[in-house]
């Protein structure tokens, strides 16, 4: 089967992810796609309108294999799930192998590893300053 054909006119995209009754089928189809086409930041959008628990999931797999801590979290945010510390050591493991040291810093502090993401931060990637809130 075919995938649907994503808007090339950004009105249009906007009319298909925003309209009253959206189509899922359709939106579900351009993200599905999206992901296999190794488009996963850009299907986010699409999956916010249907909540699609297996896109979310495939987005949650092809977050580890490319070590983005970004799509990692979105699929948290889009599933309302916390992910296993396992998913996140290895989302880490993966970032460092791939040198994407800022996912790395991120996925380790994630998982409560502040002395790792620490060592990483400071050989990699020393301009870094990691978001610390007020008081902590």
């Amino acid at each position: 089967m075919r995938a649907p054909k994503e808007p090339t006119n950004p009105l249009d995209k906007r009319e298909m992810l925003h309209r009253d009754i959206p189509d899922a089928a359709r939106i579900d189809g351009i993200a599905r796609q999206m992901i296999a086409d190794g488009r996963g930041p850009e299907s986010v959008e699409y999956i916010e309108v249907t909540h699609n628990a297996e896109l979310i999931a495939l987005l949650a797999d092809d977050a580890v294999k490319r070590g983005s801590a970004f799509l990692l979290q979105a699929a948290e945010r889009l599933s309302g799930n916390e992910s296993a510390p396992s998913t996140w050591k290895q989302l880490a493991d993966t970032a460092f192998q791939a040198e994407r040291y800022l996912d790395a810093v991120r996925a380790y502090a994630v998982m409560g590893d502040e002395e790792r993401a620490e060592q990483i931060r400071a050989t990699h990637c020393p301009d870094y300053e990691p978001f610390k809130p007020l008081g902590k």
